[in-house]
């Protein structure tokens, strides 16, 4: 069962603290329980976490703050670092760049609403995925398991990793937060890749607009809401589809959206 942490009454470092570290190599081989640093603000969050967690063979040590975070990354070197999109004491894109000197540990970072200019600086700087805040466990599971070196379809031949969806002409990598039409990148915005990665997990089934915007927005719908439709029309455009002629995206009039791939490869 993974240990919580309490944390400790550390010293804040400076912002360059790791800069002038050894990078930290990572085994070939993964043993042992994932060694995860979580960086969560929230203490009800960070022990719902764990709990949830308990049974994924993960060993999670909590820091409140990105200043104890940057101290334990040099002390613990843990196997991956996840952290809420705005951390207290030291800002998001700073704790990316110090620990990304210091490592090339995947970073995952929690994102939630009004978290999508921080987190696409956040990728800039080095982070390696964005994963919905509150965590959903098995997305949050699949992207630490597919994080770990030499995990079993993670190499370049070995095929999809856990977090990877495939499905005729589309293939949605979550670790790298990349969409691919045809073997193309198609760059999406943090809102069109949430509606990409739900819909191709319940590819071939009508989703309402109701559980698009649960799902994706972590909120109730308003009555009177056309953002779900501009970000459909939106990612259309991206993937070279049409409302007219779907190739992936078929409106469900009255109901809500429908993604099937069996005509799109």
């Amino acid at each position: 069962m993974p240990a919580l942490t309490p944390s400790a009454s550390v010293p804040s470092p400076t912002p360059g603290a790791l800069g002038d570290a050894d990078p930290v190599e990572r085994p070939d081989r993964w043993e042992g329980p994932l060694r995860v640093l979580l960086v969560e603000p929230e203490s009800e969050q960070s022990h719902q976490l764990v709990l949830s967690l308990s049974g994924h063979d993960v060993d999670i040590t909590v820091c409140v703050d990105g200043a104890e975070a940057l101290l334990r990354v040099g002390m613990m070197r843990p196997d991956t670092l996840v952290t809420s999109a705005n951390p207290p004491e030291v800002d998001l894109e700073t704790l990316v760049r110090v620990t990304r000197r210091a490592t090339e540990i995947p970073i995952l970072i929690g994102v939630g609403p009004g978290d999508s200019q921080r987190a696409m600086r956040a990728l800039a700087a080095g982070a390696t995925a964005c994963v919905s805040r509150p965590y959903r466990i098995p997305e949050l599971a699949a992207l630490l398991r597919g994080s770990l070196p030499g995990a079993d379809g993670g190499g370049p031949d070995g095929g999809a990793s856990p977090s990877a969806l495939r499905s005729g002409a589309l293939e949605l990598d979550a670790l790298g937060h990349r969409l691919f039409v045809d073997g193309n990148p198609v760059n999406l915005a943090l809102r069109e890749f949430g509606i990409m990665d739900f819909l191709l997990r319940n590819n071939g089934r009508v989703v309402s607009r109701e559980e698009l915007w649960t799902e994706v927005w972590h909120k109730p719908l308003p009555p009177v809401n056309n953002t779900i439709a501009v970000h459909i029309r939106r990612l259309r455009h991206k993937l070279g589809d049409s409302e007219a002629q779907p190739r992936f995206i078929h409106t469900v009039r009255g109901i809500g959206y429908r993604l099937d791939t069996a005509n799109g490869g």
